[in-house]
């Protein structure tokens, strides 16, 4: 396959033009020539811009045990219009992914079913047997209960886990913290206070000083939503550690008020925070502090939503290349920091290879997107959740037109293309 007027955005945040031939799924050259008599495949990406595809280290396709709130096959299809070519699905199953045969399934499962590339982390639980460390993209620590299995709250348990895994991803909120006196209804950022958070990363600080400093692990902390998550990682960072921020997009546009405001479908654990927690967040995005952002996509059927006892969670991933590349629109982070946030910093820190940007001899996962007016007002939702949460708040100015995964047309904006799978990462 060749592209030609093709103007792409490359791994230094630059914009460049030229023809791009893809060859085996990678791309080959960046400047190729286009000759009389090709019989490659040819594709004219004239009117479009060409972004790295977006790999989103934090979703919730909820299969195997949830199928109904999404499921793979569903899950990626919401991905690619969302110019997702790369997930990491958490490990929270019912039943959760805590055991190297539960891990095994799930990977068969996402072999058969997702249509993008993928990669899982396990779910990990004091006093595990077996080991699963060099199988997994990462080890995920629940501090506050997310499945059948038990919050991890003690110092020790934190110890336990940190020195089996060379990377954990922590959802950083100590439930013991919790008030339950203060009941449920539009208080859930009362019921899951701020001393939660200060809780929970005292306890990792203190578990992972504690080891020697060839046992500790890398640390990413999912979903930064207060200030004190961000002033903890910058704090971590300027001493050294390897310790990586994420946050979501619902914590960059959203806060409480519109939780209470609007109640069960801005529900989502951690909770929505103050005016100030936003503004910080999007200065430690800015400035590099947060690495990158996770969408976080935590679907729920409508009805489960709507219910007296509402689960957690937004969904998140059908538009986050529109919603990251409206930071740029507005001026909060330049081209640099995008290439930065929507695929190099992951794939750093989670060891994803040949997926950090447009250059040869990456996997050619490309995003074509081209500028309309609003075009979430005519859109057809295609996660589960059936609920588009920034529409109403976002003046989308940017429409994913196409996505290849692995060199492969797997979206051209209307149709999705099923029959090749994406690969393990």
């Amino acid at each position: 396959m060749i592209i030609k007027n093709a103007k792409y955005l490359n791994s230094q945040g630059k914009f460049q033009e030229g023809a791009i031939s893809i060859r085996n799924g990678r791309i080959d050259d960046l400047n190729c020539n286009l000759k009389a008599g090709n019989t490659e495949k040819v594709i004219d990406a004239s009117g479009f811009l060409i972004l790295p595809g977006a790999v989103d280290p934090h979703v919730h396709f909820r299969e195997p045990g949830q199928l109904y709130k999404e499921g793979i096959a569903n899950g990626s299809m919401a991905a690619l219009k969302g110019g997702v070519t790369t997930i990491l699905d958490m490990p929270n199953n019912k039943p959760p992914c805590s055991t190297e045969n539960k891990l095994r399934r799930k990977k068969e499962i996402f072999r058969e079913k997702c249509l993008i590339n993928w990669g899982l982390l396990f779910h990990a639980t004091r006093n595990q047997r077996g080991g699963a460390a060099d199988k997994i993209a990462s080890a995920k620590i629940f501090m506050a209960k997310s499945s059948e299995h038990p919050a991890v709250t003690s110092v020790e348990t934190l110890k336990q886990i940190f020195s089996r895994f060379p990377v954990v991803s922590i959802h950083a909120e100590d439930e013991t913290k919790f008030d339950h006196s203060a009941g449920k209804k539009y208080v859930h950022h009362i019921n899951r206070p701020w001393t939660a958070i200060t809780s929970a990363l005292q306890k990792i600080e203190k578990a992972y000083l504690a080891l020697p400093q060839k046992k500790r692990p890398r640390v990413v902390i999912c979903h930064l939503n207060t200030a004190d998550d961000v002033d903890w990682i910058a704090a971590m960072k300027n001493k050294g550690f390897d310790v990586w921020g994420e946050t979501c997009p619902h914590y960059l546009f959203f806060t409480q008020n519109d939780y209470i405001r609007n109640g069960a479908k801005y529900q989502v654990n951690p909770p929505l925070r103050t005016y100030e927690d936003q503004q910080h967040i999007l200065e430690g995005l800015k400035k590099g502090i947060i690495d990158f952002i996770g969408s976080d996509h935590a679907p729920h059927s409508p009805a489960e939503k709507s219910s007296l006892n509402p689960p957690s969670g937004i969904a998140g991933i059908e538009w986050l290349m529109p919603f990251v590349l409206h930071l740029v629109d507005t001026g909060m982070i330049d081209w640099k920091r995008f290439h930065e946030i929507i695929c190099r910093k992951a794939a750093d820190c989670y060891s994803i290879k040949y997926r950090d940007g447009i250059k040869a001899g990456n996997f050619a996962d490309l995003v074509f997107v081209s500028k309309c007016e609003n075009p979430a007002k005519a859109e057809r939702i295609i996660t589960r959740a059936g609920f588009n949460p920034y529409y109403s708040h976002i003046d989308f100015k940017w429409k994913v037109q196409t996505t290849i995964v692995n060199g492969v047309i797997k979206y051209d904006g209307k149709k999705f293309y099923k029959t090749k799978k994406g690969m393990e990462v």
